[in-house]
């Protein structure tokens, strides 16, 4: 077998070391029940510490072997101490997820730059500060997966979203590069590309709108996430994907109309991209 090929999820999830930050709610709360379902043990990371708590009930409730820990995923300290101990109790981590995410809106000039670097420290740094502490010794071992979390902003520049977008883009070409160099390692690499999910980043969202049209847009965008993708429905593609092996996972019908609309009329969607940004920033 060709190296990168093997499937370490081929034989199964049941006794896997799964650890999934951002695992307090959406998405990874949905992955974290669905990895508890195969019968994966669990380390559950999150900055909120009550709502993980609420995760961590759910799985063991489902029999999962389960460690919850509060950790800033921006803080590369704190993240070489969160792998010391789980290396320490568990010996391995066999799937990682990296999956905290926040938001910020606005146009560049608007946005302060302590906001540009909090979303670029969670969104980007956070996945490769994770995958730098874990991924050592998933060479060691020759087995490996890493599912990293992106977005539809990702693939696609979408208006008044430049910091989030840019945050996102950088995953994905994180994520294209880990995949090319593990990939002789026999260890597997998932990008996760959702277009709206229903889930509270806006609640973790910092806005910074100039004017009532963009504040009338992100409310908007808001109504739109509450009657998208739910997080169960994406959490059981993502588990398809990755006991396939595959790379690249995109959810929602968004999502695979702006990917490759995109890939053929890239020029296209930027210009309407533009068009959006003048009409959200019109005086009259």
């Amino acid at each position: 077998m060709r190296p990168g090929k093997r499937n370490m999820c081929g034989d199964g999830l049941r006794g896997k070391v799964v650890l999934i930050t951002g695992a307090a709610s959406g998405l990874g709360r949905e992955l974290a029940l669905s990895f508890a379902g195969e019968g994966s043990d669990l380390v559950l990371v999150d900055i909120s510490s009550e709502e993980l708590a609420g995760t961590a009930a759910m799985t063991e409730r489902l029999g999962a072997r389960t460690m919850s820990r509060t950790v800033d995923v921006s803080s590369y300290a704190a993240m070489s101490e969160l792998a010391d101990e789980v290396l320490a109790e568990w010996g391995r981590v066999d799937v990682l997820v990296n999956n905290a995410g926040v938001g910020v809106g606005g146009g560049l000039h608007s946005i302060p730059v302590e906001d540009i670097e909090w979303i670029t420290g969670i969104n980007l740094m956070g996945e490769v500060y994770g995958t730098r502490v874990f991924l050592p010794r998933m060479i060691e071992r020759r087995s490996g997966h890493v599912i990293n979390v992106a977005s539809l902003s990702g693939l696609v520049a979408l208006p008044g979203h430049i910091a989030y977008t840019t945050s996102k883009f950088g995953i994905v070409g994180f994520s294209q590069s880990l995949w090319a160099e593990v990939r002789r390692y026999g260890i597997g690499v998932t990008l996760v590309c959702p277009g709206g999910m229903k889930t509270n980043i806006i609640s973790h969202t910092r806005m910074h709108a100039e004017n009532e049209r963009q504040r009338r847009f992100q409310d908007r965008f808001a109504e739109i996430l509450d009657n998208a993708m739910d997080p169960k429905d994406a959490a059981d593609r993502v588990m398809k994907a990755v006991k396939k092996g595959r790379f690249l996972v995109l959810l929602g019908p968004e999502a695979y109309l702006m990917y490759y609309i995109n890939r053929v009329f890239p020029m296209f969607v930027m210009r309407v991209t533009a068009a959006v940004n003048y009409l959200m920033n019109r005086k009259s």
